[in-house]
């Protein structure tokens, strides 16, 4: 049985999602749960409260998705990391929507991120680094590899925003996946091009 603290959270997370953060208030989020203002208040004394909440959430599942994938990252595995990362972009999508605004709004949150962009571009580094290693992608100076993970972070976390600004009807986690393996590929060797025809003929 959930609580009634994370009762109110699924159910702000359904409106921030539906509305956008600044377009939802405190008596929103108690309606839609069916709570009263007074019992909501009880467990989160304000808005800030309650979007504080979720990005936690949604952090703690982001990290926990990275340190899941870090190790031995093959193909397989980053596009495992991928697809795991779009149903997670699903779940969460307010944030990725109102990003800039967030973190404008929420100074806790703009610092958390940032440690957590600082983090996500490692982690890219290293998947990369060990694809190099293993001979999959072709050697790439350290700063090319730098800016490589700069760019996929970049595309991760903003493909949601570009394709609603553009109006992208078929936003799909295909064609997420496309896109971000259509960045990587100029830098497959044979072996690298042999194993990506492995990863996308098999059924996932």
């Amino acid at each position: 049985m959930k609580s009634t603290k994370q009762h109110i959270l699924n159910n702000a997370l359904k409106l921030f999602n539906n509305k956008g953060v600044v377009n939802v208030r405190l008596q929103h989020i108690a309606d839609e749960a069916f709570v009263s203002i007074g019992h909501l208040a009880y467990h989160f004394k304000n808005k800030d409260a309650i979007v504080g909440a979720l990005y936690d959430d949604l952090q703690q599942q982001q990290q926990q998705l990275l340190n899941e994938h870090r190790t031995v990252p093959l193909f397989t595995d980053i596009d495992a990391f991928l697809r795991a990362y779009y149903a997670l972009q699903n779940k969460y999508i307010f944030f990725y929507l109102d990003s800039l605004e967030i973190t404008r709004a929420y100074a806790d949150i703009a610092k958390k991120h940032t440690q957590h962009i600082q983090w996500q571009r490692t982690l890219l580094n290293v998947m990369l680094q060990f694809n190099i290693s293993r001979g999959s992608l072709i050697p790439i100076k350290e700063t090319g590899v730098t800016q490589l993970s700069t760019n996929l972070r970049m595309q991760l976390d903003n493909w949601r925003y570009a394709n609603k600004v553009e109006g992208v009807q078929n936003d799909t986690v295909e064609s997420f996946l496309n896109a971000i393996w259509a960045s990587i590929s100029p830098y497959f060797t044979p072996m690298g091009i042999a194993e990506y025809k492995m990863l996308v003929t098999e059924p996932q």
